[in-house]
């Protein structure tokens, strides 16, 4: 059964995320597992200390930034990790 509105579209919008709301969960998820500022995230992952202010203030970023963020996030945690092992 799907919800429909009066012109028989589907109610769709009301019940998932925008990608960019999802992109920034993950930022924020991140910040609270590294204890990392977000000043420092933006100017480590892009060089804009920015960054996750202007998200947070709704900033869209394009599909090139978000893969450059997501690349610098698991760069960071497998670093991270490889570090306490040799620790």
């Amino acid at each position: 059964m799907s919800l429909l509105t009066k012109r028989n579209r589907p109610i769709v919008s009301a019940f998932m995320k925008h990608p960019a709301q999802t992109f920034l969960e993950e930022i924020e998820e991140f910040l609270n597992r590294t204890s990392m500022p977000a000043y420092k995230f933006g100017r480590l992952a892009l060089n804009d200390p920015n960054f996750v202010g202007d998200l947070r203030g709704g900033r869209m970023p394009n599909l090139g930034l978000v893969a450059r963020v997501h690349s610098f996030m698991s760069d960071y945690e497998k670093t991270r990790a490889d570090q306490e092992t040799a620790a």
